[in-house]
């Protein structure tokens, strides 16, 4: 009862309400689908919690809907944060995809480790139970995915990382178990990261992250420092990074996608670049939805990165158009498994830079 007196309270409160009007207005089941999701966040215990507060503040509904994400760890004392200063978490591989095992809410599986995802991204085949709302297109590899849809979780468990009461994109993500043969919850996304420091070692099958400080230090006094053999500034944009690279004395523009199976480079490069990529075949694609396309493949020769040349690269040759047009700038190409296993990659989110130690076999 508590709940629909808050959430009557909270309408009327909205500019230019007015009961009837509103009786009026929801007619549709996607309406009313999106009036039962705000129903479902107003009448959590966290917003009473926070909106009963004398000292809650205009726009705390909106702050504790989208940052309610912390750590848990045993033994943390009260004047701490309760925040780990640094957590490892296994990585398990189907084929050339990095997958964490979590939970959320009551189930349990895989998710697919993907730094060029901006959220979380939930397989409907799980959770087609849940209230989601439409929330328009994304832009994926093989072009955009239509009917993306948003719904929201009460919790989700990595390890010793927690998240609580957070939205996720809904996609059908079945194709990708059937090639995988896997069982796949959905997609981890970058955007649950902010604020740290992230290792990947593909070849200790090992995702580190560490708390990091104002200055974009590490918290941990215990923590070994990273030995690089180059550093690269990235940008953030829509949660997702970019850096760049050069390839025939051209600076390209990168996402990192630790989602992608192989290095993508976009079709629509210079002529001088596409020069240096010896073509090895031509094959069909797919990405996050089941749109497929058809791609070139080869080997980048001539890709640098901080004055380092890296050799034998993999990629793929496609059109980024829609990608890019999602972004809202030119996208050249992905940095995919291909990259990130020639050695451990660490990316700062305060400093936003990243650092890779090649191996050196």
């Amino acid at each position: 009862m508590k709940g629909i007196v808050f959430c009557k309270a909270f309408l009327k409160s909205l500019p230019g309400f007015s009961s009837k009007a509103f009786c009026r207005r929801i007619i549709s089941l996607s309406e009313v689908k999106y009036i039962a999701l705000i129903f479902l966040m107003l009448t959590s215990p966290e917003v009473f919690s926070l909106t009963s507060s004398k000292t809650a503040k205009p726009g705390a509904l909106c702050y504790m809907i989208n940052n309610t994400i912390s750590f848990t760890i045993s033994g943390s004392s009260p004047g701490q944060s309760g925040l780990p200063d640094e957590i490892t978490i296994p990585l398990k591989r189907a084929g050339r995809l990095l997958l964490i095992e979590a939970r959320i809410d009551d189930e349990t599986g895989n998710f697919i480790f993907d730094t060029g995802s901006s959220k979380l991204v939930l397989n409907n085949t799980y959770f087609r139970k849940y209230v989601s709302i439409e929330s328009g297109e994304s832009g994926g590899i093989t072009g955009s995915v239509a009917g993306v849809r948003q719904t929201k979780i009460k919790g989700i468990r990595i390890s010793g990382l927690s998240y609580t009461n957070i939205m996720a994109d809904m996609a059908d993500l079945g194709h990708i178990e059937n090639r995988r043969g896997v069982k796949i919850l959905g997609l981890f996304g970058f955007s649950l990261l902010k604020n740290m420091e992230i290792l990947i070692d593909i070849s200790h099958n090992e995702l580190h992250l560490y708390r990091l400080n104002k200055n974009g230090n590490r918290i941990s006094s215990g923590s070994k420092e990273f030995v690089a053999d180059i550093s690269e500034k990235v940008q953030m944009y829509q949660d997702v990074l970019f850096v760049t690279s050069q390839i025939s004395g051209k600076v390209l523009s990168f996402c990192l996608d630790t989602g992608a199976e192989s290095n993508v480079i976009s079709s629509g490069t210079p002529k001088k670049v596409m020069n240096t990529v010896s073509i090895t075949r031509r094959s069909g694609l797919v990405g996050s939805g089941r749109l497929s396309t058809e791609a070139l493949y080869g080997t980048l020769n001539d890709f640098t990165m901080g004055g380092h040349q890296i050799s034998e690269m993999q990629t793929i040759i496609t059109n980024l158009d829609n990608m890019s047009a999602a972004f809202g700038f030119t996208i050249d190409g992905m940095l995919g498994y291909d990259f990130f296993e020639k050695g451990q990659v660490c990316i700062n989110l305060v400093r936003m830079e990243m650092k890779v130690c090649f191996n050196k076999s």
